[in-house]
């Protein structure tokens, strides 16, 4: 594949660059001070691993290229979502808060635990101490299904040192407690998924997709 890494000097752009290098991918890498390089390159697919302030730039040169995008940034506007939406009609669109594929099983038996009624949810996670939003991404999509059931849960946000990433789900009931972990021991992690997106979006020819869809 041919690859467009918008945001490459970041901690999971310099990850991702890597890995596509590793698996002989044709890639270029740009950030903010070097998107003329884009001009004379040709991708199969965009990956913005840049931030969500950048969101409108990089769907428009999605749109220039006439290529899917895959979209790797969190802590979107309402505004940014109507945008990638609006795109979505006529690109191939790619979005999610979490590359991980085991996230994104977790994500998947998420609605069948908020059929326990009676109980108390506690959802915590951990995260590296320069991660910019608080609560992440992967916490506000847990938050986001249990309060579209009727549950209010308790949130538990800690940024310490230079844990990746670690999410809990607490279930407590009168006699029991039910608890999953999702803990990732390396941005590769991510990398991966992020690459398996990108496979399976160069087959679409428009259209939002997920990691459910994935």
């Amino acid at each position: 594949m041919k690859v467009l890494l918008i945001g490459s000097n970041g901690r999971m752009g310099r990850c991702f660059f890597s890995l596509l290098q590793k698996q002989n991918h044709e890639c270029l890498g740009i950030d903010k001070e070097s998107r003329f390089l884009a001009c004379a390159f040709s991708p199969d697919v965009i990956v913005d691993f840049s931030s969500s302030a950048c969101l409108e730039s990089n769907l428009a040169l999605a749109k220039q290229k006439c290529a899917p995008i895959v979209i790797a940034t969190t802590n979107h506007s309402p505004e940014n979502l109507d945008l990638i939406k609006e795109h979505s009609k006529f690109l191939p669109v790619f979005m999610a808060s979490n590359f991980s594929e085991l996230f994104a099983r977790l994500m998947k038996i998420l609605p069948e635990l908020c059929t326990l009624s009676g109980c108390d949810f506690v959802l915590s996670e951990i995260h590296h101490k320069n991660k910019k939003d608080s609560p992440s991404g992967s916490m506000k999509d847990m938050i986001s299904v249990l309060k579209q059931r009727g549950i209010e849960p308790i949130v538990q946000c800690l940024r310490l040192q230079e844990v990746v990433g670690r999410h809990k789900i607490a279930i407590y009931s009168k006699n029991e407690r039910l608890e999953i972990t999702h803990e990732v021991q390396s941005r590769e992690a991510f990398c991966d998924g992020a690459l398996k997106a990108c496979e399976f979006i160069i087959t679409k020819r428009s259209g939002l997709f997920t990691m459910q869809d994935l």
